[in-house]
């Protein structure tokens, strides 16, 4: 988590799911190549703290997902935030 990383890109699916959520989401590269990143994100019952709903993040949604990317080298991130459509940010 010394390193924070953004990708932006498109939401291909979202996992509602225990112990943690998960963000799946299509990221053009700079070389035009596109991968699907996840961002694993905070349990259900925290995510309802923060003001989450199943339906906050949906398939089709362009966001940013900025978060500790794993140290294995695999498209995943440990979320921290979310920035929606429309610019507001939210926190995980």
């Amino acid at each position: 988590m010394n390193h924070l990383v953004t990708v932006r890109g498109i939401v291909t699916r979202v996992e509602w799911t225990n112990p943690h959520a998960y963000i799946y989401l299509n990221v053009q590269e700079a070389n035009g190549a596109v991968h699907e990143w996840g961002m694993e994100i905070r349990d259900i019952a925290a995510l309802k703290r923060y003001g989450w709903t199943r339906n906050t993040v949906r398939p089709g949604d362009a966001i940013a997902c900025t978060g500790g990317p794993a140290r294995s080298g695999v498209r995943l991130i440990w979320g921290t935030m979310v920035q929606l459509p429309g610019g507001a940010k939210r926190p995980l």
